[in-house]
């Protein structure tokens, strides 16, 4: 299928896998509409030739907004979805995850949907998880989880993605990775970290746009992972980043920093989404390298 000339609207798109999304629907000749409050995302990194309504998408305006811009396809990455916050805060977290789904779904029935899921669904196992093990171990997993099922239940024409970890620019959330980089960047030559040996799929945002669009011309609904199929250590990740910036990085573990609880691994299986064609290609250390080059250059600007 060819978005060419699609209308899409984009929950959540000034965020951060949303704003770079929003670049490869502009080079597919998309009309985007991005609903977003805000919360997290950054209004200026809303491409200026996309439409833009601060709404929350728990709002009683959401049926009308979408009943007047008449959308071929509905791409949902509106959530709380940073853990941390996800743990302090378990009812908004619900209430926006599972009510504002919902309210985004009631709105938009008979509209080819796609919801952005997580890894979060996955139990803490070794080895690669395919889409069929489930077991979610925190608020946010088990609000996506929930919010699945009432995609499977609403919607007309749905494709999942849950997406393992998300690295890239126009992160709007303290991450592992961008947390490291900006501790690097200030000057130390010392960082402080928590866990050190659990293993993540990172992903580089580029390859999740890639895969979402991917998705949304196979036109095939189902349940899909987006990840790499490799995993890497906290002490593998800053490994790379030293060598990528040729500097020696002491790391001081903060007993304030580590999880009490925390999965050793979260691996995907990328099977499924390989059989229609999609495949990932930013390396991790090239993923990183570039990002460090972006970040330093907007260091260089301030």
């Amino acid at each position: 299928m060819k978005l060419n000339g699609k209308r899409i609207i984009v929950t959540g798109g000034a965020g951060f896998i949303g704003s770079n999304l929003l670049k490869h629907l502009i080079n597919e000749k998309t009309e985007v509409l991005v609903l977003d409050n805000l919360f997290t995302g950054k209004k200026e990194f809303i491409p200026p030739e996309v439409q833009f309504k601060n709404i929350d998408i728990r709002s009683d305006e959401i049926k009308e907004i979408i009943k007047d811009f008449k959308p071929d396809n509905i791409i949902h990455l509106a959530a709380i979805h940073y853990i941390p916050y996800c743990n302090e805060n378990p009812e908004e977290t619900f209430d926006v995850n599972v009510m504002g789904t919902r309210n985004i779904l009631e709105a938009s029935q008979g509209i080819d949907f796609f919801f952005a899921s997580s890894a979060a669904v996955y139990p803490p196992l070794d080895g690669p998880l395919d889409e069929n093990i489930i077991g979610p171990m925190d608020v946010y997993g088990k609000t996506k989880l929930i919010g699945e099922d009432l995609v499977r239940l609403y919607a007309k024409n749905a494709i999942i993605g849950r997406f393992f970890n998300a690295y890239g620019p126009n992160e709007t959330n303290p991450h592992l990775i961008p947390e490291i980089i900006d501790q690097i960047l200030c000057g130390n030559n010392s960082i402080e970290l928590g866990n050190l040996s659990p293993k993540r799929d990172y992903i580089h945002v580029d390859d999740i746009c890639s895969a979402i669009i991917s998705l949304l011309k196979s036109n095939n609904p189902g349940v899909y992972n987006i990840g790499t199929g490799n995993e890497y250590s906290v002490t593998e990740i800053v490994d790379a980043i030293s060598q990528i910036l040729d500097r020696n990085i002491e790391i001081i573990q903060d007993p304030k920093r580590m999880r009490k609880v925390e999965r050793e691994h979260l691996l995907a299986d990328i099977t499924t989404i390989q059989k229609i064609g999609w495949n990932p290609k930013e390396s991790i250390y090239k993923g990183l390298n570039s990002l460090i080059t972006a970040q330093i250059n907007l260091y260089d600007n301030i």
